[in-house]
């Protein structure tokens, strides 16, 4: 299998990121397994039409997004040893502005035909 495409992007802070321009199959399987994996629903409750996500952790999102990032990041500042490292040590607005672009891959609008 060839290599995936991949696009450059310059956060506010002006470092440069590489990315994944998508998620496999397998990588998006694995996204949701994240989130079903907390998720706890009475058989009884959903035949009656009663699903409530109270009882569901928040924190899965969080899981989901660095596992997102691990996908898809390629470098950052050139590096591509460890860019979930690397990315993890810059200022909060070039984190924020690379997870707008991962959450952008990650839920693309379709288009309209």
């Amino acid at each position: 299998m060839s290599e995936r495409e991949s696009k450059s992007i310059v956060t506010p802070g002006n470092h440069t990121v590489v990315l994944r321009t998508y998620l496999t199959g397998k990588e998006s399987a694995a996204l949701k397994a994240i989130m079903y994996e907390d998720l706890r629903i009475n058989a009884s409750d959903a035949s009656s039409g009663k699903v409530s996500l109270a009882d569901m952790p928040a924190t899965f999102l969080i899981s989901q997004e660095n596992k997102a990032l691990e996908y898809l990041l390629v470098s950052v500042d050139g590096e591509t040893a460890s860019p979930f490292e690397k990315l993890g040590d810059l200022p909060e607005v070039d984190y924020n502005a690379v997870l707008a672009e991962v959450q952008k891959i990650r839920v693309p609008l379709v288009p309209k035909s």
